[in-house]
C-alpha cells in the first residue's frame, strides 16, 4: 500500500475548492501526489502530467516481452546515438525510483 504524508491527503471537497492550489503544489514540487479522500478513504490520486507520463511509460515497457522490449527500444533510439541495454535499463530504473518516492 502507498504511504501518504499528511500534506498529500485532501478531502474531495477541499480539492474541488482549492484545485488551483493543488496544481501549484504539484508544479512547485511541494508534493509528489495528492490523495483525494472520499468519506475518509482514498478515492483517487492527482499527479503532475510528467509523473503520469512516466508511470504510463513504465507500465507500457513492463508489459512487453523481452524481444518486444528490445525491438521497441531500438526503434525509439535516435539513429545518431546508440544506447546499450544497460543504459535503457538505467533509464527505466530512474523512472521506477521517481515513482517510489
Amino acid at each position: 500500500m502507498v504511504a501518504y504524508k499528511p500534506n498529500e491527503l485532501m478531502s474531495s471537497t477541499d480539492v474541488a475548492k482549492n484545485f488551483g492550489a493543488v496544481l501549484s503544489k504539484l508544479a512547485n514540487h511541494e508534493v509528489d501526489k495528492i490523495c483525494v479522500l472520499r468519506n475518509n478513504k482514498p478515492e483517487a490520486v492527482v499527479l503532475s502530467a510528467l509523473e503520469y507520463e512516466q508511470l504510463r511509460d513504465y507500465r507500457y515497457w513492463n508489459t512487453l516481452s523481452e524481444e518486444e522490449y528490445l525491438k521497441k527500444a531500438h526503434e525509439s533510439i535516435d539513429s545518431s546515438r546508440s544506447y546499450s541495454i544497460e543504459e535503457v535499463d538505467a533509464y527505466l530504473e530512474r523512472v521506477i525510483e521517481s515513482h517510489d518516492h
